[in-house]
């Protein structure tokens, strides 16, 4: 099954590597850059200390971001799905941020925090936030009320029901609101960046841009969408459930033997 999980994703690739060849012999450089041209630009970011910078730059922000939407979303959301009219009173604002458009919102804390960055980490955990607080709340909600009675019948005291049973119930919900939200921040960051600052991934890209270098701006993609990744294995390390991933090496070290 991973053999052809793997061969699946060398097609795909394979298959995207052979549709951009083909559109740069049909469009100049300045439009479609080459694929060795692409490389190099690639090799030249990994290899500049200022470059490394610009980078750690935006992985801070995106840590930031994540960490206030995440924190501030799973407390609204644990008491939306446990407090009935804290539910009542939240859902309208929880519902109108879900569709305010985020330009409006970044031009809001571009005028409050000025431009140096910080408006990036405010988009990015503001759109995350309602993700969030929904996905916890639908997981509490959604939530076997025979499991709570059964907490009540042995006596367990809130944080235990909320480490024994809520917790490991709401889980893998969480772990997907959280998969979507890493994504939706890695976006948001870096148009936060692009509107926002001059430093970072999304200043590269604009200076890629004002220098007319198609090649770098898909470098800067490139390593934006590796920085996602780094977050969202990151994220798997944290919510991995470590007796099971015990369990499937025992399993392995069995099958080899």
């Amino acid at each position: 099954m991973k053999a052809c999980s793997i061969r699946n994703k060398i097609l795909s690739t394979a298959v995207f590597v052979l549709i951009w060849w083909v559109l740069t012999l049909i469009y100049p450089p300045i439009v479609i850059p080459t694929i060795p041209s692409v490389i190099k630009s690639i090799g030249q970011i990994a290899f500049s200390k200022s470059m490394w910078l610009e980078i750690g730059r935006t992985f801070y922000r995106l840590f930031f971001g994540l960490f206030f939407g995440v924190l501030f979303g799973g407390i609204v959301g644990f008491f939306c799905g446990t407090n009935k009219v804290f539910r009542q009173l939240s859902m309208t604002f929880i519902n109108i941020l879900q569709v305010v458009p985020p330009v409006s919102i970044l031009i809001l804390t571009i005028i409050w925090l000025g431009y140096n960055g910080k408006p990036a980490i405010a988009i990015s955990a503001v759109a995350i936030f309602p993700t969030i607080v929904i996905c916890v709340q639908d997981a509490i909600l959604n939530l076997d009320k025979k499991l709570l009675e059964m907490a009540k019948l042995f006596n367990l005291s809130r944080t235990k029901r909320i480490k024994k049973i809520i917790w490991p119930y709401i889980k893998p919900q969480v772990y997907s609101a959280l998969k979507i939200s890493v994504g939706t921040a890695s976006k948001t960051i870096v148009m936060g960046e692009v509107l926002t600052t001059v430093t970072g991934i999304g200043g590269q890209i604009v200076t890629a841009r004002l220098n007319i270098e198609s090649e770098m701006i898909i470098a800067w993609t490139f390593v934006a969408v590796v920085m996602y990744l780094v977050y969202n294995k990151i994220c798997a390390l944290f919510f991995s459930d470590k007796k099971r991933m015990r369990i499937d090496a025992d399993v392995k070290s069995s099958k080899s033997s």
